[in-house]
């Protein structure tokens, strides 16, 4: 009798024939009821043992159109990093231009004494045109990128690839300082296409738009890096200076993470925590 007290729920048919859930009336058990049931031994505690712990909900990665807005915690990180870029174009701008050459560019020839160049020239452009690139680049591949990996992970892959990148270029080559953010924006690219290697990208040549599915685009940007980096003759290298060893460091760590975090089911170990 006091068991049938505990709880009485009624539902409803809706106009479509399925069933509805309206308001519940509960009837709370008797206290003795209660204690009976909670206490260590009690029916709820045996069962609790029973059960077996629930396993995490698959994570899937949200899906955007062509130009929407990042939001959620991408719509940070994303907007963060856009901002630190462009404060350090506007002290290029600005200040003085040996301030800027010492703090800001990454060399060989300085980088023991000053080593926050490592990170400094993953945030640094002298030229316009050159921060508009990597920015549009950050803001198309990075927030299915920071919806895999989260916030923190995703920082650290920014930040490690410009680090790596930094390294790589003062070892490749010695004499020529560098800056930019290609380093990172590359192991964003790399881990972005291998989430969904077929998907469709648009690459303009000369105003022309040409789609090619994503792996395709991958291993030719990376391609023709790894060449110019080699000293390979390539048609498709850029006449401008390029700090292509930069860029296949950067793309090797975003590469390397993938095969960490989603080459084994989904990663473990530490990678998990960052979450």
């Amino acid at each position: 009798p006091e068991m049938a007290t505990m709880m009485r729920v009624g539902l409803v048919r809706s106009s479509g024939g399925r069933l509805a859930m309206p308001a519940r009336t509960l009837a709370m058990p008797p206290t003795r009821t209660l204690t009976r049931l909670t206490r260590p031994g009690g029916l709820v505690s045996a069962a609790a043992k029973k059960a077996k712990p629930l396993s995490p909900l698959p994570t899937r990665t949200p899906k955007r159109s062509f130009i929407s807005m990042p939001t959620g915690d991408a719509a940070y990180v994303i907007g963060g990093l856009m901002a630190a870029n462009g404060a350090v174009y506007v002290m290029w701008q600005t200040q003085s231009p040996y301030l800027m050459q010492e703090h800001f560019m990454v060399s060989r020839r300085h980088v023991l004494s000053h080593p926050h160049t490592l990170v400094t020239s993953g945030f640094s452009h002298m030229n316009g045109y050159h921060l508009l690139g990597n920015m549009v680049t950050l803001f198309f591949f990075g927030p299915n990128v920071v919806a895999a990996l989260g916030a923190r992970a995703f920082m650290g892959l920014y930040l490690g690839a410009g680090m790596a990148s930094s390294a790589a270029h003062c070892v490749m080559v010695p004499y020529r300082p560098a800056l930019g953010a290609s380093g990172s924006m590359n192991a964003v690219v790399a881990y972005g296409i291998c989430l969904n290697p077929w998907a469709l990208i648009v690459v303009f040549a000369e105003f022309l738009p040409i789609p090619m599915p994503a792996a395709l685009y991958g291993a030719m940007y990376i391609g023709n890096d790894v060449m110019a980096a080699l000293g390979m003759d390539n048609p498709m290298q850029s006449r401008m200076p390029v700090a292509h060893a930069a860029h296949v460091a950067g793309a090797a760590v975003g590469l390397g993470l993938f095969a960490i975090t989603r080459g084994r089911g989904g990663g473990g170990g530490p990678w998990k925590r960052l979450r």
